[in-house]
């Protein structure tokens, strides 16, 4: 499962951040394997959605959070 099939305040744990030149740009922002996240809000018309991870939201667009495989909690 993909960070952008996550249903809304679902929880996941990313297991690995998918090949594509955004990974370091992902990791970097703090999208790591291990990380736990929270899909918090998702604006209409495939808008971004807002994710929290650990202290901070952080907005991905769907094509950006397609990019993380996460795992349910």
């Amino acid at each position: 499962m993909t960070a952008d099939q996550l249903p809304i305040s679902k929880s996941a744990v990313i297991k690995d951040v998918l090949d594509s030149p955004l990974k370091i740009n992902l990791m970097e922002l703090g999208f790591l394997p291990g990380k736990k996240i929270t899909l918090q809000h998702v604006a209409p018309l495939n808008g971004p959605m807002a994710f929290r991870l650990e202290e901070s939201t952080l907005a991905l667009r769907k094509a950006e959070a397609a990019l993380l495989d996460i795992q349910l909690l």
